[in-house]
């Protein structure tokens, strides 16, 4: 299980939330850079996490973390 996420400011335990987003595809993406060789190689990707945001209750800071 992994470990509780907690604020930097004022440790408070991170309410995950559920991002939302007007882009074309419906969702976002965190891709890292594929390689460049090759006709095709800056199409493809490393790898391809999704942002998930969580929120402090408290102070209201909002961190994203790959996932």
């Amino acid at each position: 299980m992994p470990a509780e996420k907690r604020c930097p400011d004022c440790e408070e335990p991170l309410e995950e939330m559920e991002l939302q987003g007007t882009d074309a595809l419906g969702s976002l993406s965190i891709v890292s850079q594929g390689s460049n060789e090759g006709f095709l190689g800056g199409l493809r990707a490393d790898e391809i996490l999704a942002p998930v945001p969580y929120v402090c209750p408290d102070c209201r800071r909002t961190l994203l973390y790959a996932e």
